[in-house]
């Protein structure tokens, strides 16, 4: 499914450059386990590979405050276009990012 948080997948959401000389991949905000949930319900975006998505300082799967934020912009967006409360979102992903 596309993403519900980015619709311009032409620049890294976490910096916001479009090049940089990183390419972009398509990261699930809740992995593993909830990686097909992420797909299903559109909870993607859009990051530099190395700089912000893998290995960077900032990155998603290096620093726990750029993953806590993710995912609560994540329930938060989920919970405005599919009418859910925080119980359902919890029904879903089994917790609560708020």
């Amino acid at each position: 499914m596309e993403s519900i948080i980015q619709q311009d997948k032409s620049h890294c959401y976490i910096c916001e450059m479009s090049e940089c000389g990183d390419h972009l991949d398509k990261h699930h905000i809740f992995g593993g386990a909830l990686r097909n949930k992420s797909e299903k319900y559109g909870l993607t975006v859009y990051l530099h590979h190395n700089k912000c998505h893998i290995f960077g300082a900032e990155s998603a799967h290096q620093n726990g405050n750029i993953r806590a934020k993710l995912q609560q912009l994540a329930q938060l967006k989920a919970m405005q276009v599919y009418g859910w409360s925080e119980a359902d979102f919890i029904n879903k992903f089994y917790k609560s990012y708020l």
